[in-house]
């Protein structure tokens, strides 16, 4: 069945310039807006936006610390192109594909800040999904892969939010200091 949703998507590729495009960069672009969204709420918001970017930080990091390092040595998942023919839309080593880091990233951070924002959370959420649709599309992972990222990074974020509050003690220090340091420079000073 993975292979069967992985052919389903892939087959599509190398069709039309105009998608191909779209999902390449879907595939490996859209990771950058969800961290300038991440950068947009550190800078001009408050202290309780600025410790929503600290937890889903912290998710991400602890996502994709235990994908890399315990979940991917333990599956060691060839990546599609390695196993099959396939239309591979960019250029990706032959490591262990699951589960895939852009997924994990883009997920982790989507499902930290839904926790705290409905409304932009589901937007994230819908980048990441986009995320994970094009990273199978253009050849470099499974569905499986994907699902594990979002799982994984599901899983984290919902730990890392059920320990807010009592670790509010860290991103506040880090606030303070953000705020010392940039207090002469007006578009870096947030709001209190």
């Amino acid at each position: 069945m993975n292979f069967t949703l992985f052919h389903f998507l892939n087959q599509f590729a190398g069709r039309s310039d105009t998608v191909d495009d779209f999902m390449e960069f879907m595939a490996q672009d859209i990771v950058w807006i969800l961290l300038a969204v991440m950068a947009a709420l550190w800078i001009g918001a408050r202290a309780r936006q600025q410790r929503l970017v600290f937890y889903a930080g912290l998710s991400a990091a602890i996502s994709l610390f235990l994908g890399k390092y315990v979940v991917s040595p333990v599956v060691d998942h060839p990546r599609p192109f390695v196993s099959h023919a396939v239309t591979q839309l960019i250029p990706h080593s032959a490591d262990s594909s699951f589960p895939s880091d852009h997924a994990t990233l883009a997920f982790a951070i989507a499902f930290s800040v839904w926790y705290a924002n409905r409304r932009l959370g589901s937007v994230l959420l819908a980048m990441a999904c986009l995320t994970g649709i094009a990273r199978v599309y253009v050849g470099v992972h499974y569905p499986a892969d994907i699902v594990g990222g979002l799982a994984l990074s599901g899983i984290v974020s919902y730990l890392v939010y059920r320990t807010n509050g009592k670790l509010d003690f860290i991103p506040d220090g880090i606030i303070r200091f953000y705020r010392r340091a940039t207090s002469k420079i007006k578009f870096l000073s947030p709001k209190a």
